[in-house]
């Protein structure tokens, strides 16, 4: 059974998405570069996870890793393209080790070959820097439209000290699950659950639940892409309290079952909110 890691949410710039998310009350980490082109400007949660906005940052370097046929960056890529561009592009899931990983998803026909090895500077509160070191691997996918599955090992020893990121003026405490969209979702049950590394629940209406270590995965019919990333759930410390906070900043939210609801501004997809009962 797998556990979160991140989610992958791609903006055109990280100045709009660092606005938008402190907008939200969320404290936004500093920007980072990727040597692919890419940089990010992460929200961190006390539960380990995180959200990841990406955006393209360095041209060349983005071009020449989707030549060399990079695979972060040619479904980043691809995603992009669209003309109804996904917010939420990759689920990434927690690895300890990337390699048995792959094996295990190419031996369910579930994988793909490659792997990503790369490091990133970390800046360090004291103004210095130290390196991280990742590799990914990943599961294969249906279409070029789909959200990317991958497994993120962290390969460095330094553990960073991010509890100040994680303090967000809105109460949110960590990531509770996500919901994908598919115009079958039986189609991709047996994917789903190997990807997942856990049995997929079929429920009376034909969507699946698919528990997850702390969280779940579930997939409900709907949509026009052949499986997408419709939400992402987040836990906040008080729901009134956040509703409160959206409020008084003018930010459009509306009630969805349990929890409240805030259209993401990079492309099709929704952040839903609910109160943390843990």
């Amino acid at each position: 059974m797998r556990s979160i890691d991140h989610l992958v949410m791609p903006f055109e710039t990280l100045p709009a998405a660092r606005q938008w998310f402190e907008s939200l009350g969320f404290v936004v980490a500093p920007d980072a570069v990727h040597p692919f082109g890419t940089g990010n400007a992460c929200v961190f949660f006390a539960d380990g996870r995180y959200l990841e906005p990406l955006s393209v940052v360095e041209e060349a370097a983005y071009a020449a890793a989707k030549d060399e046929g990079h695979l972060f960056v040619e479904r980043d890529a691809a995603l992009r393209d669209l003309a109804e561009r996904p917010a939420i592009s990759g689920l990434g899931f927690r690895s300890q080790d990337a390699l048995a990983d792959r094996e295990q998803l190419l031996e369910e026909e579930a994988g793909e070959e490659g792997l990503v090895d790369f490091e990133r500077a970390l800046r360090l509160p004291d103004g210095g820097t130290t390196q991280l070191s990742f590799r990914l691997a990943f599961a294969a996918i249906h279409s070029a439209d789909a959200p990317s599955f991958f497994y993120c090992e962290a390969r460095h020893q330094v553990k960073p000290d991010r509890s100040a990121l994680t303090r967000h003026p809105n109460g949110a405490t960590g990531i509770a699950g996500v919901t994908l969209s598919a115009p079958d979702p039986q189609h991709f049950r047996d994917y789903l659950s190997a990807v997942a590394d856990s049995p997929a629940d079929e429920r009376g209406d034909g969507s699946l639940a698919i528990p997850l270590e702390a969280g779940r995965l579930d997939v409900f019919a709907g949509g026009t892409s052949p499986l997408a990333i419709a939400s992402l759930t987040l836990t906040v410390a008080d729901l009134a309290f956040a509703e409160d906070f959206w409020q008084s900043r003018n930010i459009a939210h509306s009630k969805d079952g349990d929890g409240v609801a805030i259209a993401c501004p990079n492309g099709r997809g929704v952040i839903r909110f609910i109160e943390d009962r843990t």
